[in-house]
């Protein structure tokens, strides 16, 4: 099924925006020496660009033309004049070659010059689809130049590298996160869901830093620079100066009045893909139950339906940004042509020289390129944002030791006591009821009732899986909400229902609740859990790779190797879920007797069906729509020919 949408964030506000880009900005501060060198490195390219018009109008001026040196109705800006100054007193031959000279260092430092097709920049794209997951691996590495040769090289690669340091940092932190969040979080939201936000909802981080640190400073100082040279050198044609000054607004006026639109949109196709992606994980993660109920059909309607709708989504937004560029490309050609009818007339009437149109032309070139990419800046933003606000939704969400103290205790020597605890899903569902259970070391305590009793609830309160809603989990009489996570871990071993197994060895499966335990000790685990003899089977015994999920297990071998799992750890608490729903009977037995002598050195909880694993118990809880309605020893809730766990053997034996 697909993942539900987070509809609320279509509400996103302005107010928001500025707060999302103050806080991605917070998280990339660390990196402001190396967004320096990126500013300094930008500064130089773009003083090449503004340099490389001018040497062309003294060609065109001082050799074909032919005027004196000295000698132009347009005053040369002060950043120029020294290069002029070199040129006096030069014959058209020696300026032609320190004219060639100039544009040489220029192509050797940022490769050809010009606007559109006819400039280089330094950039490296994978190849990418049109839509959000294809692209962000892109994003991830983001790292350009406005210009090439050699400076765009050194820029190119400097970013490339701040850009991967900053990413990796916001993918490990927010991956870490996840695993950090309490199980519940995972109940409502899919795998899929999980994975797109760290693989591609975090690469925004890239876009918004140098959207906003970079770009803006970059051509907010080329455009600066445009419209003094203007007022400067060509405040003889006022209009020129006029359309310089006006330029810049009327093109980021047009972007401001799509972003709204933009910001919706980007969330509707990010949410799309959210759901294709929880489709896919959904479906190959459940492969065996696809094929076996002959599902497969109703799995590929599900994900054309959603791949569809993805790009769907997708398209709605490129619309936006298509009719943003047709708007933005007519006020450009509209200023466009009017300069050239202004330009034409100061030229005809002597007050500029034909060398100034070709500074103009390039300056207003540049003039209408960085407003654009500003005004397409603020609109992108948008789509980033979207990112990083569901990004920071997991990053803002209370991690399990978030909720806990800082105690640590080194062992359990008396036991757990679950003191009047009660707990409420965070949907409304009530599931335990002032439950009271004491469990000493060196006692098996076993759980039993039906389905949905609440069993499984109530375990995964010992380590703090869930948290009780009223009453308190105590180890040796400590409230385990002032322990420290880590220390709390490793005080419970948890064996599951569905046994978790890894694409690694056999032993460091095994290994993985006490990586220090030696390879006796794994080999003495697996064979109290029935699981060494297919372990040797096995083409490389304890050494074999189990491949992903451990397809090549049956599942009552996983459940063997999880419970194996639990008995090497030194954990005085080891509570076992259905340890052996899937064992037969001969294996069963075995693991019943390596329960006995396990308890000897441990607190042990077990929650079972059969009536062969939990008869030898020291104590049996009977739990009953989230109560323990009965606890005893077998022989004693045998005793009571109304109670709830006589009626639950006498349905076995009758079975």
């Amino acid at each position: 099924m697909s993942a539900a949408r987070d509809t609320s964030a279509d509400r996103i506000t302005t107010g928001e925006t500025f707060a999302l880009i103050g806080r991605s900005l917070r998280f990339i501060w660390p990196y402001w020496p190396q967004i320096l060198v990126k500013l300094i490195l930008s500064f130089i390219g773009i003083a090449v660009i503004l340099f490389l018009p001018w040497p062309l109008k003294f060609l065109i001026d001082y050799v074909v033309v032919g005027l004196p040196v000295t000698s132009s109705p347009t005053p040369i800006p002060p950043y120029i004049q020294p290069f002029v100054e070199l040129l006096h007193g030069m014959t058209p031959l020696e300026i032609v070659w320190m004219v060639a000279a100039v544009c040489l260092v220029g192509i050797a430092l940022i490769g050809s010059f010009g606007n559109g097709i006819s400039r280089d920049t330094a950039n490296g794209n994978l190849a990418q689809g049109l839509d959000t997951a294809t692209q962000s691996e892109n994003l991830a590495n983001e790292s350009s130049s406005r210009v090439s040769g050699l400076l765009g090289l050194i820029e190119y690669r400097f970013q490339l590298k701040t850009t991967h340091r900053f990413n990796h940092q916001l993918r490990r932190l927010v991956f870490h996160r996840l695993l950090a969040l309490p199980m519940t979080h995972f109940s409502d939201k899919s795998v899929g869901d999980a994975v797109y936000r760290v693989m591609y909802d975090t690469p925004a981080i890239s876009k918004i830093c140098y959207d906003i640190l970079v770009v803006p400073v970059c051509n907010l100082f080329l455009i600066a620079v445009v419209i003094w040279t203007m007022q400067y050198s060509f405040s003889a044609v006022p209009s020129l100066v006029m359309l310089a000054w006006l330029a810049a607004p009327m093109v980021l006026i047009s972007s401001f009045l799509m972003t709204g639109v933009a910001r919706r949109r980007s969330l509707a196709s990010r949410e799309a893909g959210t759901d294709t992606t929880s489709t896919v994980e959904e479906g190959m993660s459940n492969i065996l139950a696809v094929q076996s109920l002959g599902a497969h059909e109703r799995q590929r309607d599900e994900f054309d339906r959603d791949s569809q709708e993805s790009f769907t989504r997708y398209r709605s937004l490129v619309w936006v940004k298509v009719m943003l560029v047709g708007l933005q490309a007519t006020v450009a050609c509209g200023l466009l042509i009017y300069v050239f009818f202004d330009i034409a007339e100061a030229i005809i009437a002597g007050n500029m020289t034909p060398g100034d149109s070709g500074i103009l032309w390039a300056y207003f070139g540049q003039l209408l390129l960085n407003t654009i990419a500003l005004g397409a800046m603020w609109f992108n933003l948008q789509d980033n944002l979207i990112g990083m606000r569901r990004v920071f939704q997991i990053i803002d969400q209370q991690a399990d030791h978030e909720r806990h103290g800082q105690e640590t205790l080194e062992t359990v020597r008396k036991g757990l006591r679950i003191d009047h605890v009660s707990y409420t899903y965070p949907d409304g569902t009530p599931a335990l009821d002032d439950v009271t259970l004491d469990a000493q070391r060196g006692e098996m305590v076993a759980l039993v009732g039906a389905t949905g009793s609440g069993k499984t609830t109530l375990s995964y309160l010992i380590p703090a899986f869930i948290q009780p809603t009223k009453g308190r989990v105590l180890l040796d009489g400590v409230d385990t909400r002032k322990l420290a996570v880590d220390n709390l871990r490793n005080l419970v071993s948890f064996v599951f229902q569905e046994p978790a197994v890894f694409d690694d060895t056999v032993a460091n499966n095994i290994r993985l609740g006490n990586p220090g335990a030696s390879d006796s000790e794994v080999a003495s685990a697996a064979a109290t859990a029935g699981a060494l003899q297919f372990i040797r089977d096995l083409p490389k015994g304890f050494n074999t790779r189990l491949g992903r999920s451990g397809d090549t297990l049956s599942v009552g071998q996983k459940q063997r190797l999880a419970i194996a799992r639990g008995l090497v750890s030194r954990s005085p608490v080891l509570v076992l879920d259905e340890p052996t729903a899937a064992l037969d009977p001969e294996t069963e037995n075995a693991l019943v007797q390596a329960l006995h002598a396990e308890r000897e050195k441990r607190v042990l909880i077990v929650i079972a069906h059969r009536l062969s694993t939990i008869r030898t118990a020291d104590r049996i809880c009977v739990v009953d729509n989230g109560k323990i309605v009965e606890s005893g020893s077998h022989e004693e809730l045998m005793k009571n020919p109304e109670g709830a766990y006589r009626r639950f053997v006498e349905l076995q034996l009758s079975a």
